[in-house]
């Protein structure tokens, strides 16, 4: 949201900020700048993971096709999926802990493509504000695999922070 102050400067106000949290040193940047972003705007926080998608496990290159097989990839299939989900909250328990009781703060568990799933929530819920890390790939890395904050900061109708 825009406004003129007093001073007749164009001034950025921010009421919905979004943090992306997935515990690496660039997120707890992001939530640091975040959580001050939201301080000084008086603006409410979410925080949100994109969770890492389960795939079937490989044995010995296939994947078998008894029907004994397929329990036991259901099964670890829904092990592996727990143990994201669980990891998830995890890493969104403790950026909440670190937000200033001062700011209202929803944390948010999403599955799905990273950078598609932040762009679809800031969408939905009339975000103001993406703040998010950079991992600081270089190289072939990064032109291989690419970057979700470059993805955001290209297809995100918002504006974007990316802190380093």
């Amino acid at each position: 949201m825009l406004y003129t102050s007093d001073q007749g400067e164009v001034v950025m106000i921010y009421k919905r900020i979004l943090v992306a949290i997935d515990g690496s040193e660039g997120s707890k940047q992001a939530l640091q700048q975040g959580s001050e972003l939201a301080r000084n705007n008086g603006a409410d926080l979410t925080l949100i993971h994109v969770k890492n998608e389960t795939h079937l496990p490989l044995y010995g290159g296939v994947y078998p096709v008894s029907a004994a097989g397929t329990q036991i990839i259901q099964e670890e299939v829904e092990r592996a999926e727990e143990v994201e989900i669980s990891k998830g909250e995890a890493i969104l328990r403790k950026a909440k802990e670190a937000v200033s009781p001062d700011i209202k703060v929803t944390a948010v568990l999403l599955d799905g493509d990273p950078a598609a799933s932040i762009c679809g929530y800031t969408e939905k819920n009339n975000i103001d504000l993406i703040v998010m890390g950079s991992r600081g790939l270089s190289g072939i890395k990064k032109w291989v695999l690419g970057s979700v904050s470059q993805k955001v900061l290209s297809e995100a109708t918002q504006a974007v922070l990316i802190t380093k």
